[in-house]
């Protein structure tokens, strides 16, 4: 039977769960970004319909996603307090502000910016609709930008004022500018690019070995097979960032973690090898990507939940490089940590997981009936009395 302390199974609760928020909110953010590009394309003078039902259908999924994000964002936030209390007795001055921006960036996108993207195409202009959508993808990118360089920053922190307590930051140019956020932002990027794309060649595919792809399915297929391609290939071409202080482990990983780390390694070859299969029969077949060998189908269906894993794994040993420190130096995780028992740690953790299996079969459960039945505008449903 192994031996876990209640301070282990806290942090795998805890990194778990960022893990998976930050799975589906940087994805929401390539997602905002590939609306932004459909409805740019809807102004072009030779414009057609294909990139208009690619925004109507990659919409739902943003939603979907960004919905998801939010949920992940509520149990991080639950767990923040209840497992490490004394974190923010120590980081008030920083985590106060970065929260109170980070939710009302939030809460003008979802309840508004989103409604608009969804529900309001046709009571708007062409232009100032394709606006909000950028407004959405930009903000969301804000929100993603803050929280890399705060996670960061718990590893290098800096710019702090000298014994404070609590932490007090006095230059906030040092929190935004450091190099190994900035190294981090474009990894992750790159990593949520591989994601998306995964997501939309596995749909894709699902879709070909059903019925024949039409236009916009078969567009999609492409810039999927684009955006797989793009991510891995920024990840092979920084892989002399592997070598910087950002990816070395301060502390030795555990055994599960090291096994993570050759799972991540093991998924990424696997979806270079199936990138590099798909583009080579494109390129000698000249051929739409729906008409691969069925063979080649079945096995890109789960190239979406590849580089999802690949991306969550990748989250949870980047949160892990500090080993006993939630502040590199300043704050161990025994100091910030509020303790519990092993059995009720255990059972929440057990709980936790469930929950996030149900959700993530939610998700591609919804994706895959938007993607089956097609590309309908959505309207709301009024009830009158």
């Amino acid at each position: 039977m192994w031996d876990i302390s209640s301070l282990q199974l806290a942090k795998l609760q805890f990194f778990s769960s960022l893990s998976f928020f930050s799975v589906f909110g940087l994805c929401t953010v390539v997602l905002g970004w590939l609306l932004v590009v459909c409805k740019g394309m809807t102004h072009r003078q030779a414009a057609d319909g294909r990139w208009m039902d690619m925004y109507r259908f990659w919409v739902r999924i943003f939603a979907l996603s960004m919905t998801v994000a939010l949920l992940g964002m509520v149990f991080i936030l639950i767990q923040s307090g209840a497992l490490w209390p004394n974190l923010f007795v120590r980081l008030g001055p920083v985590s106060g502000p970065l929260i109170v921006l980070i939710a009302a960036i939030t809460f003008v996108i979802k309840l508004f910016v989103t409604d608009v993207m969804l529900y309001r195409q046709g009571s708007l202009s062409s232009w100032l609709h394709s606006i909000f959508v950028l407004l959405a993808a930009f903000g969301l990118s804000v929100i993603a930008v803050l929280l890399i360089c705060f996670q960061s920053w718990l590893h290098f922190p800096a710019g702090l004022a000298p014994d404070t307590v609590p932490l007090a930051l006095v230059d906030w140019r040092a929190f935004i500018l450091q190099a190994q956020a900035w190294h981090r932002v474009a990894f992750m990027i790159a990593m949520a690019c591989l994601g998306v794309g995964g997501l939309m060649v596995s749909i894709s595919a699902s879709e070909a070995l059903t019925k024949p792809l039409n236009a916009a399915e078969q567009l999609g297929f492409r810039i999927g097979a684009w955006l797989t391609a793009v991510g891995l290939g920024v990840l092979v071409a920084g892989g002399a960032v592997f070598q910087t202080e950002l990816f070395r482990q301060a502390a030795p990983l555990p055994i599960i973690g090291r096994w993570a780390q050759q799972a991540v390694f093991g998924l990424l070859l696997l979806l270079a090898l199936t990138s590099l299969i798909q583009w080579c029969w494109y390129l000698k077949r000249r051929s739409d990507f729906g008409k691969l060998p069925r063979w080649v189908l079945h096995v890109l269906v789960w190239a979406g939940p590849a580089s999802w894993l690949a991306l969550w794994l990748t989250h949870v040993l980047l949160s892990l490089r500090d080993g006993q420190y939630f502040v590199h130096g300043l704050v161990t995780y025994a100091e910030a940590f509020s303790e519990q028992g092993v059995v009720l740690i255990s059972a929440v953790t057990m709980v936790m997981w469930l929950l996030f299996a149900v959700i993530a079969a939610g998700f591609i459960f919804l994706a895959r009936r938007a993607a089956r039945y097609g590309v309908v505008p959505v309207r709301k449903i009024r009830r009158t009395a």
